[in-house]
């Protein structure tokens, strides 16, 4: 009895890609983005062979952006909040409300108690609005 061969699916291999660790997948990445890294195979090898020494055991979080790109999104975030607008700006920036909140009291949690006069709380210094109660 012959048992006939399906071809595979044609996202099969990522899939089974999906089970190589962060590293593999990084390496993967670069090779598909840059090929002639190729010509360096050994080199490569040995500079992911670095990294798995370096960094295996370790939990890692990969932010979706940058740190310069949330910064950015912090300073439009407090240009564009006047005290009141949080669902406004959380609309326009794509971000969610709870975000724009974060944002401000982490900016107003990083100024010294000194930049605060007393008649205003760190959330209105954060945001611009100095004289708004």
């Amino acid at each position: 009895m012959t048992i006939a061969q399906h071809p595979q699916p044609a996202g099969l291999q990522k899939l089974l890609d999906q089970d190589a660790d962060l590293v593999d997948r990084i390496f993967g990445y670069l090779l598909e983005q840059m090929p002639e890294l190729a010509q360096a195979a050994e080199r490569l090898d040995a500079v992911q062979r670095n990294v798995r020494q370096e960094f295996g055991g370790q939990e890692v979080y990969v932010a979706s952006q940058t740190t310069a790109d949330r910064a950015q999104l912090v300073q439009q975030v407090l240009h564009m909040f006047n005290g009141r607008n949080a669902s406004e700006v959380a609309r326009k920036l794509h971000i969610s409300r709870a975000t724009v909140y974060r944002y401000l009291k982490q900016a107003a949690d990083s100024k010294p108690v000194s930049a605060f006069p007393r008649t205003e709380t760190p959330a209105q210094v954060a945001c611009g609005n100095e004289h708004a109660h």
